[in-house]
């Protein structure tokens, strides 16, 4: 998988975005979304849940439950996951799980990621949105991270 970028001016352009990323994800991907509140984390999250076969009427912010999972047919589920809300404390995150959410199998979005989560994946792809001065939305690719 290589970077990429792509300019969203429109929420079809985002969703269009949405499935091309989708695409390239392998079976057991993390996925840590980066961007400012309101840039489109959870919009970009609902596109690539819908174009992976998850009902993205299902697809909301995990902000207050942290955790959300998203059935798919014939596949793990989708894992999503905020870190907005976590504090620093480890032992919250081992009583949510996060250690073993990130290293289950299938798909793992992951909203303002920790850091610390990195120890828990043996690798992960960085997705970053930006905001431009025009409204659009910036969205870069990173395969960035490989444990070794």
């Amino acid at each position: 998988m290589s970077a990429r970028r792509w300019v969203c001016r429109t929420e079809e352009e985002t969703i269009a975005a949405g499935r091309e990323i989708a695409r390239m994800l392998p079976a057991d991907a993390t996925v840590h979304l980066v961007g400012d509140l309101g840039s489109g984390k959870t919009f970009l999250v609902r596109a690539i849940a819908a174009a992976l076969g998850a009902d993205s009427r299902e697809v909301a912010s995990p902000s207050f439950a942290i955790v959300h999972e998203y059935p798919r047919p014939d596949a793990q589920p989708i894992v999503h996951i905020d870190g907005y809300r976590l504090s620093e404390n480890r032992r919250e995150w081992l009583e949510i799980g996060i250690p073993e959410l990130l290293g289950a199998p299938g798909i793992k979005l992951v909203e303002w990621p920790k850091r610390e989560f990195e120890e828990f994946e043996d690798s992960h792809v960085e997705i970053t949105i930006r905001v431009m001065d025009d409204g659009s939305r910036q969205i870069g690719l990173d395969p960035s991270y490989t444990r070794g």
